[in-house]
């Protein structure tokens, strides 16, 4: 599945992303990259979503979200 299907409050594991690598590599210094677990928070207003990497908030866009694969935690 990708994130933006992932259940709110429900940790998931990142398996991968088709980004380009410009986009990949500023959110790996993110924390937002394949091994992580990270927790899908609430929608924006803009159809994106914040996502919570260990102690951080990072707000992500709709089209960012659907090229992030996961699997559940």
């Amino acid at each position: 599945m990708t994130l933006d299907q992932a259940p709110a409050g429900v940790p998931v594991h990142v398996t991968g992303a088709d980004l380009e690598p410009a986009l990949a590599r500023r959110l790996a210094e993110l924390g937002v990259r394949a091994g992580r677990t990270i927790t899908p928070l609430h929608s924006t207003s803009g159809g994106g979503r914040v996502v919570a990497v260990d102690d951080t908030r990072v707000a992500l866009a709709k089209t960012v979200l659907r090229r992030i694969e996961v699997t559940a935690a």
